[in-house]
């Protein structure tokens, strides 16, 4: 939904958004004024400027911007800075309350107050939910650009170049970087193409992300622990043609060991795999009481991507093992915490890392 939709959908809206008896309101709206809306207000005598910008998309860096432009707003004690979008979750709204902004989305959900005016009206589903983008900077092929970015969130890539690098046509890299740059995840000045906000877009993807997609083999090995499991793919001398990495907590547990696991996950690019490993292993299919899943991605593209040798074994990157680990219910949210502590927080904030 465009922004210019968003303004004309809330003016016809606000006065069952705000349902107050007693309440006054006349909008304004226009290219003269500072923000996509103003909202003068007058209720019981009280008189104050609802500030009103929109967040056409659902990117948090365009959430945050929009964020800190009502907060430069919101200069004296009669203006109350407001964003709005045709849905805000529970995690947007909390990022307004924590920085002291108001919000109503189109969906009825609705938080303002000023002195003895107050409304809050929140829990209604979305009413707007989004399409998926053809060109999904999530999806398989197209993470590859956001992988190689994330890598060094400092360095400008020509469009030729991280094709080349990320071995993609350039035609395609070209339009995904132009819907980086029109989500708030990327800037293209002179040419270059540069990451923005990394941490926010890692906040986006793993919400987008669904370990569950990956398809699942669940096995039984004998072995007294997990680390017999490790020890045991150690001593087989894979061929080339099996592609294999370690992820989740025993990946994780080779990278940055946090949390205790039961269950080895690992990743094989086929089914040519899963039976190499079935027959080299003595695997036997386990519904219940299974210590080995083999998992063929559903990122076929990229789940291997910066794949590493650690202690004789392959593990994915620690970016595949935020993602996966993130949405693993066993204690996965606290290790993937854990991991981007140890890992990933100075490479993706830099000289911000301790802040």
């Amino acid at each position: 939904m465009q922004e210019e939709h968003i303004v004309k959908e809330l003016k016809g809206a606000i006065k069952q958004l705000l349902p107050v008896p007693g309440l006054e309101i006349r909008v304004e709206h226009g290219r003269s004024l500072p923000c996509a809306m103003r909202v003068k207000a007058n209720y019981q005598g009280l008189r104050f400027d609802l500030v009103i910008e929109v967040a056409a998309a659902n990117n948090l860096p365009v959430i945050r911007d929009r964020i800190n432009l009502l907060q430069s707003s919101a200069r004296n004690g009669q203006t109350v800075p407001v964003l709005t979008a045709p849905y805000l979750s529970p995690e947007r709204q909390a990022l307004c309350r924590k920085a002291g902004v108001y919000f109503m989305d189109l969906s009825g959900n609705v938080f303002v107050g000023h002195q003895s005016f107050y409304v809050e009206r929140i829990g209604f589903p979305n009413q707007y939910p989004e399409k998926r983008q053809r060109r999904y900077p999530f999806s398989d092929k197209a993470s590859l650009i956001l992988r190689e970015l994330l890598k060094d969130p400092k360095r400008q890539w020509g469009v030729r170049e991280l094709a080349k690098k990320i071995r993609l046509d350039p035609g395609y890299v070209s339009r995904m970087a132009k819907s980086l740059s029109e989500s708030g995840y990327a800037s293209r000045a002179g040419g270059k193409l540069e990451i923005l906000s990394p941490k926010e877009i890692l906040d986006d993807w793993v919400r987008a992300y669904d370990l569950k997609r990956n398809e699942q083999h669940r096995f039984f090995v004998l072995a007294s622990d997990v680390k017999s499991i490790l020890q045991r793919l150690r001593k087989i001398d894979v061929p080339r043609e099996v592609e294999y990495a370690l992820s989740v907590q025993a990946g994780a547990s080779l990278v940055a060991p946090h949390a205790v696991y039961k269950e080895v996950h690992m990743y094989v690019s086929n089914s040519v795999g899963v039976e190499f490993f079935k027959k080299k292993l003595d695997l036997n299919e386990a519904d219940q009481g299974a210590n080995l899943m083999l998992m063929m991605p559903y990122y076929k593209h990229s789940v291997f991507y910066d794949s590493r040798e650690i202690e004789e074994l392959r593990v994915v990157s620690d970016i595949q093992l935020y993602l996966d680990l993130y949405g693993y219910p066993v204690r996965g949210m606290e290790q993937a915490e854990h991991l981007y502590d140890k890992q990933l927080k100075k490479r993706i904030l830099g000289d911000e890392g301790n802040g």
